[in-house]
């Protein structure tokens, strides 16, 4: 798929702009604070209906304006699709060809994108929260129905966070949360399994490329609830099994602290590098390293899917040394997905096959 077309109206310090093309590169640079990240913060949002930098769609707002409006043409397989994205106080708006969209799988069914932004260095050295992030933002873009399951697992999860706080609840209301729980959650931990099976030898295979041969060899597996060995891919019913079965064992444990202790709520995306946990030593470099890496393998996990999503990388000059820059910008002219790319320099970026600069 490509983005051919891109119009923002009032949006974020813009009144309007507009951008066609079908350069398999679009490259938009400028100084900092110019709005190049914003027309990529666009495109996102077009893909994913939300921003990557701002959770209040009023912020996304230009000042003393009531709505922000984005249209894009996108080139499938289906052919020509006009995507229109708009938010106000009053209304929300989402159309495919002039028709209100009804169905999210609908919209994602047209336009997909992964993205790669200086902030997801934290999904190597922050928390367990962002990394579990990736996982289900990784399974949401080759399987989009994994979201109801994110959503609705959260939704019983907060219900029962609540029961146990208020310390009202019984034995007997608890499990009945747990039973619902434990469903959910073992097709939560099975489809990251599921997951992290796709992803773990185009990970192995992307970092070697963008680090070099010298770097280590970088792997990932799961902790907790979805742990499996290398290549398992985990029986939804098996799971639900054993999580009944924690959450029996340690449901006196809860009713004392209060608090929800078992589940893949509290699963870690591990990251090694030659065996090591790479969010204890890696070095910013290879911090970058691996977190392209990862992108990368989302990419190629679609790919294989039969899908080819837009990749949007924001401000990746001055994320990368000079050497990974080249051994990366290697491996995106082998790439099939239009790539959108934000930047200071482009000269930075060596030659483009069928680049726009703008």
């Amino acid at each position: 798929m490509r983005l051919v077309s891109l119009e923002v109206a009032d949006w974020r310090n813009v009144a309007s702009a507009q951008l066609d093309t079908n350069a398999r590169f679009v490259v938009l640079h400028g100084d900092n604070a110019q709005g190049k990240t914003n027309l990529l913060e666009a495109v996102w949002t077009l893909s994913n209906l939300r921003s990557f930098r701002e959770s209040r769609y009023q912020r996304l707002i230009r000042h003393e304006c009531d709505s922000v409006q984005i249209d894009g043409m996108v080139v499938g397989e289906s052919g020509r699709r006009r995507l229109r994205w708009a938010r106000s106080a009053a209304s929300r708006t989402m159309q495919i060809d002039g028709q209100n969209v009804r169905q999210l799988r609908d919209w994602f069914a047209v336009l997909r994108a992964v993205l790669f932004c200086p902030e997801h260095g934290a999904i190597i050295r922050g928390g367990p929260v962002e990394r579990r992030s990736f996982v289900d933002r990784a399974a949401f873009t080759t399987r989009p129905a994994h979201l109801d399951v994110v959503r609705q697992y959260a939704r019983v999860l907060r219900h029962k966070a609540a029961l146990l706080r208020s310390r009202k609840g019984g034995r007997v209301q608890v499990e009945s949360w747990n039973s619902q729980l434990a469903l959910l959650g073992g097709q939560l931990a099975a489809r990251r399994a599921a997951a992290l099976c796709d992803l773990s030898e185009p990970f192995v295979e992307a970092h070697r490329a963008i680090a070099g041969p010298r770097s280590g060899v970088a792997t990932l597996r799961m902790r907790g609830l979805g742990r499996a060995a290398p290549g398992e891919r985990l029986d939804p019913a098996v799971v639900t099994a054993q999580f009944i079965e924690k959450l029996s064992t340690g449901l006196d444990d809860e009713i004392r602290q209060a608090r929800c202790l078992v589940g893949p709520h509290r699963d870690d995306l591990v990251v090694d590098l030659d065996g090591h946990p790479a969010r204890n030593f890696a070095s910013q470099g290879q911090a970058r390293s691996l977190v392209l890496a990862l992108k990368l393998a989302e990419l190629e996990a679609a790919r294989r899917q039969g899908l080819a999503p837009l990749f949007l990388l924001d401000d990746l000059t001055s994320e990368l040394d000079r050497s990974r820059m080249v051994r990366l910008m290697e491996v995106l002219a082998d790439l099939k997905n239009q790539v959108w790319l934000t930047t200071t320099d482009p000269r930075w970026l060596g030659p483009l096959p069928g680049g726009d600069v703008v």
